[in-house]
């Protein structure tokens, strides 16, 4: 548990809440904060807890710190977004099994609608223009942010904040979704956002969405089951439970003022490998 804290204080990641002691029969989830921030967990969790009279514990925290709660032991299951590390996670032998139970795209976030630029890595060079604000902290956001950066003809440099261009219109935060949009609508800034997140926050903003239907932009979600969990059975019936019928159903209908957040299942352009479906 010290080690949790210890990633929450030092990444310094809003809505990152520390479990107690884990009691038998509770079950540590470790997720993306794009997942939390979207409300979905709120609505399907309480539905988990009454079902198996059980109580599961959210970390919320960026892709990156998922993983490495799972590998090191400090959670019983995961929920990320980023295809290529959950693959790489699972080769390394820290997870048992991947599956993706739902999708979302993302969307370029601003103060005008920059999408008659056609596709996404040519809003991101106007984007830069403004300014533009970087999660900066290893999550699945912040990843498929330097893979849209690495198709555009924008000088770029790598360095601690990642990949990105060599703009002083570049701001890196090292911090959650909720946090990268609130400092971007205060500063008239453009950012990479999932929509699910942007649209729970969207009456609290005055941001505008630029979408687009590239490849590049599917946001998928897997669940990994992780090789040192302390409570396999538990996390066995949580996967089972979000790929049921139910609460796929769930999923697909769950909307915030008439926008569905998310669809169910997986998308065919997912990344898959062979320690379990994807």
């Amino acid at each position: 548990m010290i080690k949790i804290f210890l990633l929450c204080l030092l990444l310094l990641i809003p809505g990152c809440t520390i479990p107690s002691e884990n009691e038998e029969g509770d079950l540590i989830l470790a997720t993306t904060t794009s997942m939390q921030d979207s409300g979905l967990l709120g609505v399907i969790i309480p539905i988990f807890n009454d079902k198996y009279d059980v109580e599961v514990k959210v970390v919320a925290v960026g892709t990156g710190a998922a993983l490495r709660l799972g590998e090191n032991g400090d959670a019983d299951i995961l929920i990320v977004h980023a295809p290529e590390k959950e693959i790489s996670f699972i080769e390394e032998g820290h997870g048992k099994s991947r599956v993706t139970f739902a999708w979302n795209r993302f969307i370029v976030i601003g103060p005008t609608d920059i999408s008659n630029n056609n596709n996404i890595s040519s809003a991101f060079t106007t984007a830069i223009d403004s300014c533009f604000i970087s999660r900066g902290d290893e999550s699945g956001t912040h990843v498929k942010e330097q893979e849209i950066w690495q198709q555009t003809n924008l000088e770029l440099t790598e360095d601690d904040l990642g990949i990105h261009p060599v703009n002083d219109n570049f701001i890196s935060i090292g911090n959650g979704m909720g946090v990268a949009l609130n400092m971007a609508d205060e500063l008239d800034c453009f950012t990479l956002s999932d929509a699910g997140t942007y649209y729970n926050q969207k009456q609290t903003t005055k941001l505008i969405p630029s979408q687009f239907n590239d490849s590049v932009t599917i946001n998928p979600y897997s669940i990994i089951q992780l090789s040192q969990s302390k409570n396999s059975d538990l996390s066995e019936k949580f996967e089972t439970f979000i790929l049921s019928e139910e609460i796929q159903l769930l999923i697909s209908q769950y909307n915030i003022n008439q926008n569905n957040l998310f669809t169910a299942g997986q998308p065919n352009q997912v990344p898959s490998n062979n320690a379990g479906s994807a």
